[in-house]
């Protein structure tokens, strides 16, 4: 009869915390994360050759202070292409990414897109 009791609340202790995921809430964070790779593949690499054409990455410019999508140098018919790079503009990465424009940074090449809550 007590394995019979014991039963249900081993159950309920192993179900238990499954069943609080869906109400806890994210940690406090600021912002979101942008997706800069999908940004710059979309903005930038089109076209009827678009795959076969290098993909796009993305990095932080210490010199002009702004971040970049960066396209790859390529090979032609015996010659080489030099990659193109272009500069973010980070309102349209956001609203791309999450549907707002608003940003913050958090530092050098950190860039969150949303409202600042760290103040």
């Amino acid at each position: 009869m007590k394995k019979l009791l014991a039963l249900p609340s081993a159950a309920a202790l192993l179900l238990f915390p499954v069943a609080g995921l869906p109400f806890s809430g994210p940690a406090l964070a600021s912002g979101s994360a942008p997706q800069y790779r999908s940004y710059c593949e979309a903005k930038y690499r089109t076209g009827a050759l678009k795959g076969v054409k290098p993909r796009w990455s993305y990095g932080y410019n210490s010199k002009t202070k702004r971040m970049e999508c960066r396209e790859k140098d390529s090979m032609g018919l015996n010659t080489s292409v030099k990659g193109r790079t272009f500069w973010i503009n980070l309102h349209d990465l956001c609203r791309f990414s999450t549907g707002r424009s608003d940003f913050h940074w958090h530092g050098a090449g950190n860039v969150s897109c949303g409202p600042n809550n760290h103040r």
